[in-house]
This record gives structure tokens, sequence and C-alpha cells, in this order.
């Protein structure tokens, strides 16, 4: 489920940038649930601190 999950933080990151929206308007934009949202959180900050 990661791996699936990973695909979405490019769009989320196009959306925050070009919309000016938070991260969490973002999710529920794609329609990701709550547990969703915080996986895909955790993963930002994993790849955030990698790089």
């Amino acid at each position: 489920m990661e791996e699936a999950m990973k695909n979405y933080l490019p769009a989320i990151d196009i959306m925050m940038c070009h919309l000016g929206i938070s991260f969490e308007q973002a999710c529920e934009q794609l329609g990701l649930s709550q547990q969703e949202q915080q996986a895909l959180d955790q993963l930002q900050q994993q790849q955030s601190q990698a790089n």
C-alpha cells in the first residue's frame, strides 16, 4: 500500500503549490480517508528528511 500511496504525493504537491491549498485540503479533494492522509503525511515527512 505504501508504494501506491506514494503516487499521490506529486499530485498533492502540485495542488498545494498551484492552488495554494493545504495538505489536508488536497487529500480531501483526492477523496482520501483520514487514515490515508496520515500515511501520506508520514511518507512526505520521510521523503523530506531523505532529501
